[in-house]
């Protein structure tokens, strides 16, 4: 009877131990919980997105010329940024056409007045703090009216042409932070596929501008 009591009592003691020592999960009561590193968000993180876009406003005597040109993007890495963008631009040139009866010598004029709509694909990398190189792919799509005397009725007739041309834009640009998150920016590009109808073509075009988180 004493031995059965004693085997008792050290199966007791050592039950007991065991759970003075181990919790339910295994771990030594007191041990703190191993810490887990943290992970990095995945999916879409909003604050790397890139809006801005440029503003332009020109008179002179005979000229008139608008244009907007918003833009939207994703800054993929701290010095690499891509998106798209779209564009308006109107165009007005006074007594641009000079269209001539050659019965009467007279000559009759036109002002040129050019719509044009366009869809871009563009990238943009910090060589330094403030130094950007810029690629961008636009397509062009712009209306105009054509005139041409008809000796048929002695009127002027107006024919609508419409004109798309693709760009392929190079350029290099300085920017200008104005606060934490934005900065202006002024830009020179180039046009190297240089088409007939490019509103870019034959020399390098500037371009002043915006952006927002980048």
């Amino acid at each position: 009877m004493k031995q059965l009591i004693a085997v008792l009592l050290i199966a007791l003691g050592f039950t007991a131990s065991a759970q003075e020592v181990y919790t339910s999960s295994g771990r030594p009561v007191g041990a703190k919980p191993k810490q887990q590193k943290k992970q990095k968000p995945d999916g879409f993180d909003w604050s790397r997105i890139v809006v801005g876009g440029t503003l332009g406003f020109g008179m002179g005597d005979n000229t008139l010329a608008f244009s907007v040109a918003p833009v939207i993007g994703y800054r993929i890495t701290d010095k690499l940024a891509a998106g798209i963008g779209f564009g308006y631009q109107y165009y007005k040139q006074k007594d641009f056409f000079q269209i001539v009866d050659y019965n009467t010598n007279n000559v009759y004029y036109r002002d040129y007045k050019a719509s044009m709509m366009s869809a871009s694909v563009w990238a943009r990398y910090l060589i330094f703090d403030k130094l950007f190189v810029h690629a961008e792919y636009e397509h062009n799509f712009f209306s105009f009216n054509d005139y041409q005397f008809n000796y048929n009725t002695g009127q002027i007739d107006a024919s609508k042409l419409r004109i798309n041309v693709p760009s392929v834009l190079l350029g290099v640009g300085y920017r200008q932070p104005i606060s934490e998150n934005a900065s202006v920016y002024i830009m020179g590009f180039y046009d190297v596929l240089q088409k007939e109808y490019s509103p870019y073509k034959g020399s390098i075009q500037p371009r002043i501008g915006f952006t927002v988180g980048f």
